[in-house]
């Protein structure tokens, strides 16, 4: 009797537990549709945890009251802070929460997550290594009519506590001390078909600000001073100034104003500046929010190119500056941008340099189809915001998604195209860098 009453509690929590689970991820997908995907994943890792869950308890049964009562808050810590995180957005948009609840929030359920995924992982791992032993032990236990107990190492979890708990400790680190750390890049291209007087051309590009994710305008105003101090000739932007919505520039608008270069400060959109990632209540609004996105590059001088180009001239040479709209392979993001549009009444001049957000429009499309395109400059990956780059050694979770996904590349052949992907000056998501350092690179272009 009293075994049946515990497979009845058992199966009244994870029904509980399933209908909650699936309420959050219905909640989640509606309010941050472009996610959705992802809020399946969470689904598929959240049931194992309830699976998992009554054998992570044995493991601590022994230990005392306080420690099973700290494991536990730590076990179900992630899928708490996944809950209060949506209904919060589902009754407050998330572009109006204040700062700091809006970084650290879904920054510390990423950093909580990773923690799980590692627990859960290694202890598949445990059961897959002592599935053999399991089998055994089990046709022994049958035999002989008495009660199998499925054997665990307790060892394996308690070690793997504190290596994910370490590794918290890291991503916490990049959280509050590399996530700020401004890197110039410079880098030095050799093009032939240069025109003369363009010989020398520094050209400073920054991407995805991702403006939401910032503290205060303090933090980006070193930035700034550090892109104006180099004096470029020209500084470009190329996407993502946003996260959700157009509101998130208004407090910045003074500081980005502060740009300047003689050739002007030139900018794109990218997949986060058309409002994709948050509901809205009708369609007008997301229009709404795209206009006055539009507005916000005006008042502080920067020239956005949809879908457009700009002469740019010195002495008796010009030279052509095109941007287009986010144009991705991934479904995902579309392809809005139209480079034929984009090109059209330049087709004359030789040199030109596009600015396109996403990386993969270059492989896709610019190298093959358009062939008088000499220079792309692109962001959207971030590096994926962590990974490891020496001398003679380069690695990031990125290159798993994105061919090109950080620095210079180079098609050779009778026209040279070249290609650089900026590692973004801000952070989204993950609220941090770790090994991937915010970047502002300077680009000087010389003749051949």
């Amino acid at each position: 009797m009293a075994r049946k009453q515990t497979v009845l509690k058992t199966i009244l929590r994870l029904t509980i537990l399933i209908v909650m689970l699936s309420a959050v991820v219905v909640l989640a997908g509606r309010e941050f549709p472009k996610y959705a995907v992802r809020m399946a994943f969470f689904s598929i890792l959240l049931f194992i945890d309830i699976l998992y869950w009554p054998a992570f308890r044995k493991i601590f049964s022994e230990n005392s009251r306080l420690i099973r009562l700290l494991t536990g808050i730590l076990y179900w810590a992630p899928f708490a802070l996944l809950v209060t995180f949506v209904v919060a957005a589902a009754l407050l948009p998330i572009n109006s929460w204040f700062p700091f609840f809006r970084i650290y929030l879904p920054g510390s359920l990423i950093v909580l997550f990773i923690g799980k995924i590692l627990l859960i992982v290694f202890m598949l791992i445990g059961d897959m290594v002592l599935l053999p032993v399991n089998i055994s032990e089990f046709l022994r236990c049958r035999r002989l009519g008495t009660a199998f107990i499925w054997s665990r190492s307790k060892m394996l979890v308690k070690t793997v506590l504190v290596f994910s708990a370490m590794v918290m400790a890291l991503f916490i680190t990049g959280m509050f001390h590399w996530v700020y750390d401004f890197r110039l890049r410079n880098v030095i291209i050799s093009m032939n078909d240069l025109p003369p007087s363009f010989n020398g051309l520094t050209i400073v590009q920054i991407s995805d600000i991702h403006l939401g994710s910032w503290r205060s305008s303090q933090t980006l105003e070193k930035a700034i001073k550090l892109i104006n101090d180099q004096h470029p000739d020209l500084i470009v932007f190329t996407g993502d100034m946003v996260n959700f919505s157009s509101a998130e520039t208004y407090p910045f608008a003074s500081v980005l104003r502060k740009l300047h270069a003689p050739l002007g400060v030139y900018a794109v959109k990218g997949n986060h500046d058309y409002g994709d990632y948050i509901s809205w209540k009708t369609a007008a609004d997301k229009d709404k929010n795209i206009r006055d996105l539009n507005a916000f590059y005006k008042s502080i001088g920067w020239k956005l190119l949809d879908n457009d180009h700009q002469v740019l001239v010195r002495g008796f040479d010009s030279i052509v500056l095109a941007g287009v709209e986010n144009w991705s392979i991934s479904k995902i993001y579309g392809k809005r941008g139209n480079l034929k549009k984009a090109l059209s009444g330049v087709e004359h001049i030789g040199f030109k340099i596009l600015l396109s957000h996403d990386p993969t429009h270059w492989d896709a499309e610019v190298r093959w189809t358009y062939p008088g395109i000499d220079l792309t400059l692109s962001g959207h990956t971030h590096a994926m915001q962590m990974g490891c780059e020496t001398d003679n050694f380069r690695w990031s979770p990125a290159q798993w998604k994105f061919t090109e996904w950080a620095g210079l590349y180079e098609q050779n052949g009778p026209h040279e195209k070249y290609l650089y992907v900026n590692r973004g000056l801000g952070h989204i998501g993950y609220p941090g860098r770790i090994g991937i350092r915010p970047e502002i690179t300077v680009i000087q272009l010389v003749g051949g």
